[in-house]
Order: structure tokens, then sequence, then C-alpha cells
């Protein structure tokens, strides 16, 4: 009787275990505009927001944006930018400083800013394929970072081209 009861507690608590810890977000792929992301199934993707495929959960943002060489070749723009040199490129466009890393061979800035009295961390990287430069901006509130940081990362490197 004894045994049957620690049994029963054991399989209590793996059961509970199982179901209460075990509820990560599956991973999904999004395809869009000749690139696939891997996020999670909480992500949802929105309507096109300025040009840019946009995706996002509760917590998180991702914003996808594709710069084809022939259009900023017809506005008179260098196509023969390195990844550090247009992130450079971008972190002038949007009027903000921050430090270009490299690391693990992704390219990449990170910021925050305050719009609407919410502070937002964003973590930009940027690649280059044959024909445009593209720049991923993944956000999430500034008190989330530390959490979001790595998945960031991880995401940023699921990034496959077509």
């Amino acid at each position: 009787m004894h045994l049957r009861k620690i049994i029963c507690c054991f399989c209590s608590v793996l059961l509970f275990v199982v179901v209460f810890c075990g509820c990560d977000a599956s991973d999904a792929v999004f395809t869009s505009k000749g690139m696939s992301i891997t996020l999670t199934e909480d992500f949802k993707e929105n309507k096109e927001y300025y040009g840019m495929v946009y995706y996002d959960s509760e917590e998180a943002q991702v914003y996808v944006a594709k710069e084809e060489f022939s259009v900023l070749e017809e506005k008179g723009e260098r196509i023969d930018f390195s990844l550090e040199e247009y992130a450079n490129f971008l972190l002038k466009s949007i009027s903000v400083t921050a430090e270009i890393k490299n690391d693990d061979g992704l390219v990449y800035f990170e910021y925050s800013k305050k719009p609407e009295n919410i502070s937002y961390n964003y973590f930009v990287t940027v690649h280059k394929t044959e024909d445009a430069f593209w720049f991923f901006q993944f956000s999430c509130e500034s008190s989330l970072i530390g959490e979001y940081r790595p998945l960031f990362n991880k995401w940023a490197k699921s990034i496959v081209f077509d």
C-alpha cells in the first residue's frame, strides 16, 4: 500500500511537470518574399507595414525588410556595402548610435527607444543576398530583453534565403 502511494505521488508530479513546464510553444516556419524564418507558433503574420513583412506575438515583434539592389540603384544608393557598412547606413537612416557586432557570422546591432512612453529594445540583423540587402528587426519591451535576446539570436540564425 505504501509503495502504491509513492508511485501515485510520483506520477502526479511527473504529470504536473509535463503539462505545466513543457508548455513552450512549438517552432513554426514563416516564409515571405524569398526568405524563411523559424519563430514559434505564438507568432502571427500581419499585413505588410510600409513594405515590410511583420510578425508578432503577445510579447515580441519581428519586422523584415528587403531592399532590392535595383531599387537602391535607381535612388542613386550604393550596393557594394559590406554588411557592417550596411548596418551603419541603417543606423544613420534611423538616427541611432549603436555598436555594430559580428558574432558567429551574424552582423547586428541593438538599441532602445521609448515610443509612446514604453521602453522597447531592438535587435537588428543585416543580411545580403544576390539581389538585395535585408534587415530583420526583433523587438520587445525593455523589461523582457534578458529573456528575448537569446531567442532573437536563435531566430536570426534560423533565417534562410531562397
